[in-house]
């Protein structure tokens, strides 16, 4: 699916291109940078990311997008995976900052704020689900701020680093964030 750019108060998010193949090479080979990433990096070369970008911009099931600072700064990157367009049913969420100067500013949070308004109001479907480590205690602080639920705990579910790590569910429904934002609202008036 082409993904359109998208606005937030701090970021903006624009489709993903060759140009940022380089970027994102340098920043998934960081160790800790992907740390709370369950894919291993260790093989991925500017070809393979190549691959990568021109394979998911033909991708009927996800839409990808690079991470900008409003200032132009490529920061990182995010997505929508395993979207269930047919039955407006649910979609997988993640996220890099692969940038380390723009770590805890509230990017991240402002992501996807962005994020789930699109998924919620444009796409129309019902459930937004994500998987972190336990230890990413910063990811799990902004995915409850923006409204995501735990749900339940995949034990030993990556193999990372020479250990099993368990893998924490979290999602959010159509319903929890139309309550959010209407709480929100009331309480910016």
């Amino acid at each position: 699916m082409k993904a359109p750019i998208l606005k937030g108060e701090k970021i903006i998010l624009k489709p993903l291109n060759l140009s940022q193949a380089g970027n994102f090479v340098h920043w998934l080979k960081n160790k800790e940078v992907n740390k709370f990433l369950s894919a291993d990096q260790s093989n991925l070369n500017l070809k393979k990311e190549k691959e990568f970008i021109k394979k998911t911009n033909q991708s009927k099931n996800e839409i990808r997008w690079a991470i900008y600072t409003k200032y132009g700064v490529h920061i990182g990157g995010t997505g929508l995976q395993k979207i269930d367009k047919y039955n407006h049913f649910k979609a997988e969420w993640g996220i890099i900052i692969g940038d380390k100067n723009y770590w805890n500013k509230g990017l991240g949070t402002d992501v996807l704020k962005t994020i789930l308004k699109f998924f919620f109001k444009n796409l129309k479907l019902n459930r937004l689900e994500l998987g972190v480590f336990p230890l990413n205690k910063g990811g799990l602080r902004c995915y409850e701020k923006c409204g995501f639920k735990f749900e339940g705990i995949k034990k030993q579910s990556f193999y990372k680093n020479g250990k099993f790590l368990d893998e924490i569910i979290m999602a959010i429904t159509k319903n929890d964030y139309n309550k959010l934002n209407k709480k929100y609202v009331r309480r910016k008036k």
